[in-house]
């Protein structure tokens, strides 16, 4: 019979093997950057498609929303070839780039959606008052589409956050892994320390927890604004 128990001991080892506060730092690092870069495009984007007028508009949408349903995987191999192509691999711009790249059509079909519901009589107070197409998504567009922009960018860190194929093929340093590919290295070939593997698991939840428990209003709030109108 055990004469007694440690509750601590699993969280000691990993403390000790992993660097926790270098693998946070990383996985943030890449996370900001993918938002700034896939907002960046998204925004102006969901805003034409919104409440612009041009030629193709609802081809070119429904062609950028259609890429949803291609699987992820197989933009790996081209995508690992362009990478190294531009010696990108192993560096924070690769998982930068892929991470924002593959958030842009989620963003624009949510967003559009949402900005369709934007009074055209705001949009053209803002143009009457001088303001031009920057101008109006700096000041008009993107502050009342705040909420479901908030949403969006939670969601969009939460995949981020538990996604392990991108970094662990585009990152092979250790200095650099992320959250959840230093919690794989954990899983041997032939033996796993399964004790050990439930504990990294643990670390690896709390702030997608965090996250969703102290901005669930700003979810719900952001996933019902563009239902009515």
């Amino acid at each position: 019979m055990p004469t007694g128990f440690s509750y601590l001991d699993n969280y000691e080892a990993m403390i000790k093997r992993f660097d926790i506060p270098q693998l946070f730092l990383n996985t943030v690092i890449c996370i900001i950057g993918a938002s700034i870069l896939s907002f960046a495009v998204s925004l102006p984007a969901s805003f034409s498609f919104a409440k612009l007028h041009f030629p193709f508009r609802n081809a070119l949408r429904t062609l950028m929303i259609a890429t949803l349903i291609v699987p992820a995987i197989t933009f790996i191999v081209p995508s690992y070839v362009m990478m190294a192509n531009w010696e990108l691999t192993n560096t924070y711009r690769a998982i930068i780039l892929l991470w924002g790249a593959t958030a842009v059509p989620s963003n624009i079909f949510l967003l559009s959606s949402l900005m369709r519901g934007i009074p055209n009589e705001v949009l053209e107070a803002a143009r009457l008052d001088g303001a031009g197409y920057l101008e109006t998504l700096r000041r008009v567009v993107i502050p009342l589409s705040a909420p479901g922009i908030i949403t969006i960018t939670i969601f969009n860190v939460t995949t981020w956050w538990n996604d392990l194929l991108i970094p662990l093929i585009f990152m092979q340093s250790d200095e650099k892994m992320t959250v959840t590919v230093g919690v794989a290295t954990v899983v041997g070939r032939r033996s796993t320390d399964f004790p050990l593997l439930l504990t990294g698991l643990l670390f690896s939840s709390i702030p997608p927890m965090v996250i969703y428990i102290v901005l669930q209003r700003t979810i719900r709030r952001g996933l019902v604004i563009g239902a009515v109108r």
